[in-house]
This record gives structure tokens, C-alpha cells and sequence, in this order.
């Protein structure tokens, strides 16, 4: 078996024109399978929302374009290009966007081999 490369290069993270605006929810593709995280890109458009979840392992979520309204308990932070916010494992939260937007979501998994 080859061994994994020792960088993994991602485009695409701040791109806002992936998400169908009749869909209720952003887009959502993963961009990178690696050891001990998972990329993803959530493109919304303006009002688009992610209703109250979970995740199964800890998040980072990083703005890259636009703006989200980012919900956990009763607290409310605005995720713009350069902000930031991490989540503990099984934290509800919320999403809404309240302009095009894009979002890069790292899901820290168990580093494994």
C-alpha cells in the first residue's frame, strides 16, 4: 500500500455559487478525506439554514465568505471571512445564513493508521 501524501492541497473553500437557492440547506461536499480531520465546504445561500444538530466528533468551522449566524445554546456568533469556532463533540447548533456564504468545516477525527 502507498503511503499517504504529506500535504493535501484544497481548493474551492470560499466558493458561495454551489447552492441551489430553492434548496431549505447549503451545499455540502467534502473536500478531503486526511489523518485526523475531515474538510468540508457548506455553501448557503442568503437565508439558508442548517436547523439545530450534532456532530460525532469535535468541529472547527472557519468563514471564508459572507456571513453565518452561528447558534450554540442561547449564543449566537457571526462567522465571517477570518472567524472562527470550535465545537465540542454532541454540542446542538444551529445555522443561518444571512448572506451568500461559504463555510469550511474541519471534523477532527481520531487520528488512526
Amino acid at each position: 500500500m502507498a503511503d499517504a501524501p504529506e500535504e493535501t492541497v484544497l481548493h474551492g473553500l470560499a466558493d458561495t455559487a454551489l447552492s441551489d437557492a430553492e434548496a431549505p440547506g447549503p451545499a455540502i461536499k467534502a473536500l478531503a478525506h486526511l489523518t485526523g480531520a475531515t474538510v468540508v465546504r457548506l455553501s448557503f445561500r442568503a437565508g439558508q439554514t442548517m436547523a439545530e444538530h450534532t456532530a460525532r466528533w469535535p468541529i472547527l468551522v472557519i468563514g471564508q465568505a459572507g456571513s453565518v449566524a452561528f447558534t450554540v445554546g442561547d449564543q449566537t456568533t457571526t462567522l465571517t471571512p477570518g472567524t472562527a469556532i470550535h465545537v465540542e463533540a454532541e454540542v446542538t447548533h444551529a445555522l443561518t445564513a444571512t448572506e451568500d456564504s461559504a463555510l469550511t468545516l474541519v471534523v477532527l477525527t481520531p487520528h488512526t493508521k
